[in-house]
């Protein structure tokens, strides 16, 4: 069994990020996004980012 906290769609630094990783036209054309880029993130965002966990607290998926 995996815990997955999400981050804050609404978070104005996750926003940033996934704009720019989704509308760069090399994301795509490596078969990114992985999950290992935005795992990387999530993880490093999360450690400072008290919003984001907040809200992976309280969204907290089973997997």
């Amino acid at each position: 069994m995996k815990y997955r906290a999400p981050l804050d769609p609404d978070c104005p630094e996750v926003a940033a990020f996934m704009a720019a990783l989704l509308g760069d036209p090399m994301t795509k054309a490596m078969g990114a996004p992985s999950d290992d880029i935005t795992e990387d993130f999530a993880r490093r965002h999360r450690a400072k980012c008290k919003r984001c966990q907040d809200y992976g607290a309280a969204n907290v998926e089973i997997g």
